[in-house]
């Protein structure tokens, strides 16, 4: 047994690359809570006040992502709270209370379960919003349901669903890890209240890794994956459908004009009798419907994208920065079972890094509703300038929304007279 120790150390690394590595970890432990609580803390804020303007809040798919904002700040705030105090201050929560380490222990798997379930509920929101709204005898059932006071039920069932599963924890006490002083020393958001440190419920702890495995990354992305592939098809095949009736009714007014003049008729010198001609009204109505046929399809197709591109970033940027960290515990050896301490601070280095991208995961919604969502981006320039004139106390413009889509400049440039669309409503407004 001594043997195969001196054997199994004499393969360790050299000590002054431990060391090194050892340098790097305690510097990310000394700065990375800072600058996650700091960032989160404006992000999550902004993000909620945003979503609950009177324009977005009574959308329910903006409902549950302003939900979605405050888990995001409680799951940032559990994690790098407790850190902060451990790693800077030398005070560690789960050792001062039983209290904490329990509701410390359920939250830390409680939220990043409801964060994910989340954003479930907003892609079968979606679907059934773009699905089945465009079949007729559905469309009144996809109205009721896409509501906010839906969306809180769902969120409340969730809850109290995600609750059931992690109550466990409140049953766990902390006294067996506190007798492993080492483990203590070497670890790091180390969660104390859990059946990890219970030899006698190893297999079920085992069990419960494979559950969370499930329930916190593969469930919910393979959910939110099958209803973007949905809600894409659905959107393009409305918008065929659309296209193809549109010129049905184009094709079924030139057959009409044809048999209705079959010779062409020489140009009146009365414009009033012009005007007036069959052929002509003819002929501006053919004229109108390929224009809206043109605008409506170019309109729908680039909705189509924009929302493709937002579900596609929404599941990258979850899977991502979420699946690290369960994969991690599913399959690292113990951190008490590593004898090298290269080793060991490769493994606790590489822990740091996969919890740093999980909660990378709650500070970076805003950038995803800024660049994919134009109403979460007018509504956010509206609140800046808003801001801006209170603190100075005049009309002040800070940020324009001219920072729209290319489809916004296509529609503008289109215009057949060349003015601003305001011009246009006021044409029309008047000639009403």
């Amino acid at each position: 047994m001594a043997s195969n120790k001196t054997f199994n150390s004499s393969q360790c690394p050299s000590l002054i690359e431990a060391n090194s590595l050892t340098k790097l970890t305690d510097t990310i432990l000394l700065i990375y809570p800072w600058i996650m609580i700091l960032f989160g803390s404006i992000s999550n804020p902004i993000t909620f006040i945003v979503l609950t303007r009177p324009k977005l809040r009574k959308s329910s798919t903006f409902f549950y992502l302003s939900c979605l904002s405050i888990i995001d700040l409680a799951l940032l705030h559990t994690f790098c709270v407790n850190l902060l105090l451990v790693h800077n201050f030398g005070i560690d929560l789960q050792k001062q209370s039983i209290i904490f380490c329990k509701l410390y222990s359920f939250l830390i798997y409680f939220l990043p379960h409801f964060s994910a379930w989340t954003c479930v509920a907003v892609s079968l929101d979606r679907v059934v919003g773009v699905i089945f709204s465009v079949r007729g005898k559905y469309a009144s059932l996809a109205r009721k349901w896409n509501t906010p006071r839906k969306a809180f039920h769902v969120m409340v069932v969730l809850f109290s669903c995600l609750f059931l599963l992690n109550m466990h924890f409140f049953f766990y006490s902390n006294e067996h890890v506190l007798k492993d002083v080492e483990k203590l020393k070497i670890d790091v958001n180390l969660i104390y209240c859990s059946l990890e440190h219970i030899p006698e419920h190893a297999n079920k702890y085992r069990l419960w890794v494979m559950v969370d495995l499930y329930v916190n990354v593969l469930i919910p992305f393979a959910i939110m994956l099958i209803s973007s592939v949905i809600i894409v098809h659905g959107i393009l095949r409305s918008t065929k459908n659309l296209a193809q009736t549109l010129a049905q009714e184009s094709s079924r007014f030139g057959d009409d004009r044809r048999l209705s003049f079959p010779q062409a008729r020489p140009k009146s010198s009365n414009s009033t009798q012009s005007q007036s001609d069959p052929l002509v009204l003819t002929r501006k109505s053919i004229n109108l419907i390929k224009r809206a046929s043109t605008a409506f399809t170019s309109s729908v197709s680039s909705k189509a994208r924009s929302v493709s591109y937002m579900l596609a970033t929404n599941n990258i940027v979850f899977i991502s920065l979420t699946l690290p960290i369960v994969v991690y515990l599913s399959v690292q050896r113990p951190i008490d079972e590593l004898e090298c301490k290269y080793d060991i601070t490769k493994s606790k280095l590489i822990k740091i890094i996969c919890i740093i991208l999980m909660n990378s995961n709650c500070t970076v919604n805003i950038f995803i509703y800024s660049f994919m969502a134009s109403e979460f981006r007018q509504q956010l320039f509206e609140l800046i300038n808003s801001v801006f004139n209170y603190i100075f106390g005049h009309r002040t413009v800070l940020i324009s929304n001219k920072f729209s889509l290319k489809s916004d400049f296509r529609s503008t440039k289109q215009n057949s007279s060349g003015d601003f669309p305001e011009s246009h409503s006021k044409r029309a407004s008047s000639s009403k």
